[in-house]
């Protein structure tokens, strides 16, 4: 059970760690020192960027996701023996539901930094997709509400000070940025006059930007946009599970402004998920979150900045786990895979060499960090039908 509840989106990577906490209070603890900046490396494996962190003299991997509270597993729990606060009931993104641990940490250092007292949950992490990363934890929000972080991509640095005016020369362009009850950032997306808000900004989910589906029924007669497919099922999955299928759609705009920066004929997702900014930000610009003074700031590594379309997107379907099996996930319609008649839910046995039948874990993690739905060109799929026959087909790529 606990295994299966902790699957999440295959190759895309889509899943996310969105906590919404109704009763305990997450923002205590903090940096010890009124003054402090240091800078670490980043390492970013498959759209997530992964931070060095010591704890009791060993460094521990964390990913850092800023639409999170902080998590640490079951083993470092054990391992630390942390103080629990208690036991409550947690959200992910599409509103399933389950209870943890709630502890609070001891000293927990980024760089020369110490973190201390912080509140978080305690969560399977030797289970996919969190095995392949080979994390202990997540470093969220809740931990840096009075910092201020700087993510610079190009250069692999992440840098973290008591006051953004160490981090950047660029903050006249700063907007403003609003955290909620978790403290996780929302940031300012503008698509015209007519449109405009706060959105969640989530480094722990991949793509630009999701749009909620009824935002999308508001802005759509609006704006001008194009809609660009259609598509059915469950291409995103939450900390906890997958979510119901569910029609999702993606649309072309001419361009957007996020915090003042525009990034022209930009894609976006509509699913009836919360609307959000997800890590593909992190490939425009630098990125700097002054949670301290709650401002936002973009400095494009290029202007003008124009969409990248990912290589992902070629086949026409997205594959999830669910309940301990390998199954296609989304459907896009119209496309090679719908006309073969994949369908939502359908196992897949095996791609390419990859075996999830035999070994679905092992499978997962090799054909998940070496990039098969992005590399390849074709793609053989041995799957079940809705009959339970087994099927073969041949697909290549098609953008």
């Amino acid at each position: 059970m606990r295994a299966a509840i902790v699957m999440t989106v295959l190759f895309l990577m889509l899943f996310s760690c969105n906590f919404l906490r109704k009763s305990v209070k997450v923002n205590q603890g903090g940096a010890e020192g009124s003054a402090y900046q240091d800078t670490l490396p980043i390492e970013y494996v498959k759209d997530k960027i992964i931070l060095p962190v010591r704890i009791n003299g060993k460094i521990r991997r964390f990913i850092f996701d800023t639409g999170a509270i902080t998590v640490i597993s079951e083993s470092l729990f054990r391992e630390m023996d942390y103080a629990v606060m208690g036991e409550d009931h947690f959200y992910d993104i599409h509103k399933n539901r389950d209870t943890s641990l709630l502890v609070r940490t001891g000293a927990m250092h980024l760089g020369d930094i110490t973190f201390n007292q912080v509140p978080a949950i305690v969560y399977d992490m030797k289970s996919p997709p969190w095995s392949c990363f080979q994390v202990d934890g997540i470093i969220g929000s809740n931990m840096l509400r009075d910092a201020a972080v700087r993510v610079d991509l190009r250069d692999s640095l992440f840098i973290l000070a008591h006051d953004a005016r160490r981090l950047s020369n660029n903050m006249q362009g700063a907007r403003e940025m609003r955290l909620d009850r978790q403290s996780s950032p929302h940031v300012h997306v503008r698509f015209d006059a007519n449109h405009e808000g706060f959105f969640l900004f989530d480094s722990g989910r991949e793509g630009l930007i999701n749009i909620h589906r009824e935002e999308y029924y508001i802005m759509k007669d609006r704006i001008s946009l194009e809609l660009k497919r259609q598509g059915y099922g469950s291409e995103q999955m939450g900390m906890i599970g997958p979510g119901e299928n569910n029609r999702v759609y993606r649309i072309e705009l001419d361009s957007i402004l996020i915090c003042g920066q525009n990034i022209h004929n930009p894609h976006l997702e509509v699913t009836p998920n919360v609307s959000s900014i997800g890590s593909q930000l992190f490939q425009y610009g630098k990125v700097t979150l002054d949670y301290k003074d709650k401002r936002f700031c973009l400095d494009p590594y290029r202007k003008p900045m124009e969409y990248q379309i990912p290589h992902s997107r070629g086949f026409g379907f997205s594959p999830v786990i669910k309940q301990d099996t390998f199954r296609v996930g989304l459907v896009w319609k119209n496309s090679l895979v719908d006309s073969l008649g994949l369908e939502p839910g359908n196992p897949i046995l095996r791609i390419n060499q990859y075996n999830y039948a035999d070994s679905l874990e092992q499978a997962f993690c090799k054909s998940f960090l070496n990039n098969v739905l992005k590399d390849s060109e074709t793609l053989e799929i041995i799957y079940q039908d809705q009959d339970g026959d087994y099927k073969r087909v041949k697909l290549r790529r098609k953008d």
